[in-house]
């Protein structure tokens, strides 16, 4: 059944001014938030997916509250984040929302919709690639601006006159979303079962034999240490050849830092592990490099196979997901035991074994992680439907 572009007829196209009661910001007492009192929303409190992050909860005194004459939050209010990285964000104060009594600071506006309007609707095109584009048109400021009540005249909104189309669409996009919603669950699931089943991996592969050894990773490694600090003045951008040695940060080099080659930490084949950002990230190195305080640096015996201290170092925490060193530092993490086979032999035979596996679930990730990219795209895909009126098909309007 073909579907009738409602855009046709019966829309209208008007500023954000004439669909709202009020545009508004809240506030903060002097001294800002508080441990307890009354929730006091801000951008951080936002999700991306138009919902809220309550983790980290700041409050506004009980009487500060009830001084305040604007940003008191209502349910179907779609809040906007005002200023800073994440200006645009927007979210829906739904029936569930948590809190009976709650506030905006004053980093995020309240749009409140006035009878032209449904206010859910209001929300999805401002959450729509359309609507989110015009917000950021409307960012005024140096560095990391904000959006201002100007926006009441510089964002439009196109919207159907009739109000039961309006709740049509909302009802379309949301039959949509949720159907999304499952296979994204879907695809989350398996990318957990795939991080469980990388670790099994592992453990079947050092399961101790009769013959194996067992050591600290102190005994194991013939040097175990911290990188150092960064150069101060001494290091280029350029990679020329005065400068010649790449730096590492965070577990993965950022290939713009190359450093003199008289501040080498290390020039001996190691493994290094990630102790900040992606804690428990591993990495061969074969290259000469200086290793930065945010890496732990494990050169192993001669006894020892490289790959096969790095799957180990990947099973204390299997790429950075339920690490069981809280805090990686050298003391705790030469504390941590390893076994081996005393064949070099032996070991290379396990680390192909392992290789072989993982080859095959990094393919399944690679898919997976694609399909929930499509699924972000799609989302936009449903909503710029909506708002160019190809969502509704043409019996459920007469009906």
């Amino acid at each position: 059944m073909a579907q009738q572009n409602i855009l046709l007829k019966d829309w209208d196209n008007k500023p954000l001014r004439e669909v709202l009661d009020t545009l508004e910001s809240g506030g903060r007492p002097k001294g800002g938030a508080q441990k307890e009192g009354i929730p006091s929303i801000g951008g951080e409190h936002l999700n991306n997916d138009g919902k809220f992050n309550f983790e980290k909860m700041k409050f506004i005194p009980k009487d500060y509250f009830s001084s305040m004459s604007k940003g008191i939050i209502e349910k179907k209010d779609v809040l906007i984040v005002k200023d800073g990285a994440t200006t645009g964000k927007t979210s829906f104060v739904n029936n569930d929302f948590p809190y009976e009594k709650s506030a905006v600071n004053e980093h995020v506006f309240i749009a409140r919709a006035n009878d032209k309007i449904f206010s859910k609707y209001l929300f999805y095109f401002l959450y729509s690639l359309e609507g989110q584009e015009q917000l950021k048109k409307a960012i005024t400021g140096s560095a990391q601006g904000g959006i201002n009540l100007s926006i009441l005249d510089k964002i439009y909104v196109k919207y159907p006159l009739s109000k039961e189309t309006q709740r049509l669409i909302v009802s379309a996009i949301e039959t949509q979303f949720t159907r999304l919603e499952e296979s994204i669950q879907s695809l989350k699931s398996i990318k957990k079962k795939i991080d469980i089943y990388r670790k099994a991996i592992l453990k079947k592969a050092f399961e101790r034999k009769e013959g194996w050894e067992e050591k600290t990773l102190k005994e194991a490694c013939e040097e175990l240490f911290a990188g150092g600090d960064l150069p101060k003045g001494n290091w280029s951008k350029e990679k020329t050849d005065e400068y010649q040695i790449p730096i590492y940060a965070n577990g993965i080099q950022d290939k713009g830092l190359y450093g003199y080659t008289n501040i080498i930490r290390t020039n001996k084949k190691c493994v290094t592990v990630s102790a900040r950002g992606t804690i428990g990230h591993t990495e061969i190195r074969e290259e000469p490099f200086y290793p930065i305080v945010r890496l732990i640096v494990a050169i192993p015996k001669k006894e020892l196979d490289y790959k096969y201290l790095k799957y180990n170092l990947d099973l204390i925490g299997v790429k950075g997901n339920g690490i069981s060193i809280p805090q990686l530092t050298v003391p705790k993490i030469k504390l941590e035991k390893i076994a081996f086979p005393p064949s070099l032999s032996e070991q290379q035979k396990r680390v192909k074994e392992i290789e072989s596996k993982f080859s095959i679930i990094d393919k399944i990730e690679v898919i997976v992680n694609n399909s929930l990219k499509k699924s972000e795209q799609l989302k936009k895909s449903i909503l710029k439907s909506a708002f160019e009126g190809r969502l509704v098909k043409e019996e459920e309007l007469n009906n």
